[in-house]
């Protein structure tokens, strides 16, 4: 399954053209959090982590829109590695 994330910093901003691109590539869920990525304690984040499932592809626009910082995204990448998911 194609497993999607889209974050925006403020519920003010705009999650359209995210949301294009997950039609665009056929993704059948997804997740939105409107709140910063200074770490991961992302409602959203957490749920789609919890959801994903040993085949599944998680799909984000743009690094910046999964982790904010080099740790946190290596962190998420080996999480989901370790489980046998792939990460896009």
């Amino acid at each position: 399954m194609k497993v999607g994330y889209i974050r925006i910093s403020s519920a003010d901003q705009n999650t359209a053209r995210q949301e294009v691109l997950m039609r665009e590539l056929g993704v059948e869920q997804v997740y939105i959090d409107k709140m910063s990525g200074k770490n991961t304690d992302r409602s959203e984040l957490k749920k789609m982590m919890s959801f994903v499932r040993e085949g599944d592809t998680v799909i984000v626009e743009s690094i910046s829109r999964f982790a904010c910082n080099t740790r946190d995204l290596l962190d998420l990448v080996e999480q989901l590695t370790k489980k046998g998911r792939v990460c896009i």
